[in-house]
């Protein structure tokens, strides 16, 4: 009877051990050999780009990769390989494939050319779907981007959104020669969505002033909002005041990018023009510059809504903690007296401070004034969750 039980429970463990095992991974290996067994077996290559620290990579390995009808999909069908990001050829590797969060989830063929990918946590079913897609040549994200300027504009859609996704650089660049065949850049829902949504630009200033012209036909659609339209006109008049279509240099000039904001927003320029300064410098480590970008929508209330100047100090109130200017800072808001239009939104002030305090782990300053903001029935409902929230966490 005892040898009866230790026989179940041996075969027991070996199935179990056969379960775990799940797909068979080669396991940060040297990229050349990867290709060179791609090829030589003639399959695409499933990469799980991951990162030691990374909750749902982990979670993929422990739940996903080990049942069997993922492991039998994957193992017959693809060379499977785990590369950390953060070491040997994993830096070159997510140059390479635009991966900058985790889990990645990559399809390459054997020449090295990514085919599909997908970013984060999946279900078993979403997994093996996901591999199908990357398998079938009339789903791969390459051969869209192969035949990008031959799609229908639902079928361009789908491929923009794919390339925002994965971060592909070429969107630029295949964006304005989809756009520049169309008769009409806002003929239909598509193109509309494509331009709101997706395209990081439109090409040429032309297309942005006829963007710019024809609010009221994308508000039409019953989609966006105006905030919305007003938002998509700031992007798209930056990114096309940064482009080399009107920057000769390597240096930004900033009149060219004042003239077009003038030109396409101008009730909100000085404020944006600003505020685009600020973070440019912040982005390019100069201070000074950015700080002072921040004093000119301090030092001219009446160039910006409150709220505007409001999120200026929030987005750059550490910067000044740092450099010892904050209280200063904070008289200047305090001096700025709330406009009748924006009543409502006098309690911004606090609630700045109370983001600030508590972002430079001013505890005190912070209990106060979220004390403050806790209290008065002027406070919306939803400010009062975010302070609670951040008082919890303390």
């Amino acid at each position: 009877m005892i040898k009866r039980i230790y026989i179940v429970l041996f075969a027991l463990l070996v199935n179990l051990n056969a379960n775990a095992q799940g797909i068979n991974f080669m396991d940060n290996p040297k990229w050349e050999t990867v290709l060179e067994k791609a090829k030589k077996e003639n399959k695409i290559i499933f990469l799980d780009a991951y990162a030691t620290w990374c909750g749902p990579c982990k979670q993929m390995e422990t739940d996903v990769y080990v049942k069997k009808e993922v492991a039998d999909f994957y193992n017959a069908n693809f060379i499977n390989v785990k590369i950390d990001m953060e070491k040997g050829e994993g830096a070159m590797l997510a140059d390479r494939y635009y991966v900058n969060a985790y889990p990645n989830l990559v399809f390459i063929n054997p020449d090295g050319a990514m085919l599909h990918k997908a970013v984060g946590f999946k279900e078993a079913e979403e997994f093996v779907a996901l591999g199908k897609e990357a398998k079938n040549p009339e789903s791969q994200y390459y051969t869209l981007k192969k035949k990008a300027l031959e799609l229908s504009n639902a079928q361009f859609l789908v491929f923009a959104e794919k390339a925002m996704e994965f971060e592909d650089d070429d969107l630029f660049e295949i964006g304005e020669s989809y756009l520049a065949k169309q008769p009409d850049i806002l003929a239909n829902a598509d193109l509309i969505n494509l331009v709101m949504k997706y395209l990081p630009a439109l090409g040429d200033e032309k297309n942005l002033k006829y963007f710019a012209d024809n609010k009221s036909r994308i508000l039409r659609e019953g989609i966006y909002t105006e905030a919305d339209f007003e938002s998509r006109l700031v992007d798209l008049t930056l990114q096309y005041a940064m482009s080399s279509k009107v920057q000769f240099s390597d240096e930004l000039d900033f009149d060219i990018v004042k003239s077009l904001l003038d030109k396409y927003v101008p009730q909100s320029s000085f404020f944006i023009y600003n505020y685009f300064r600020a973070q440019y410098f912040l982005g390019n480590k100069e201070v000074a510059p950015a700080m002072d970008a921040v004093n000119q929508i301090l030092n001219n209330p009446s160039k910006s809504t409150y709220a505007q100047i409001c999120n200026a100090v929030m987005a750059l109130g550490p910067v000044f903690f740092e450099n010892g200017q904050l209280d200063e800072t904070f008289k200047k808001l305090d001096s700025i007296p709330v406009p009748e239009s924006e009543k409502d939104l006098a309690y911004l002030k606090d609630f700045t401070k109370a983001v600030v305090y508590n972002k430079t782990q001013q505890q005190d300053k912070f209990k106060t004034v979220a004390d403050n903001i806790l209290k008065s029935d002027k406070t919306p409902k939803d400010v009062k969750f975010i302070i609670e929230q951040y008082l919890n966490k303390k």
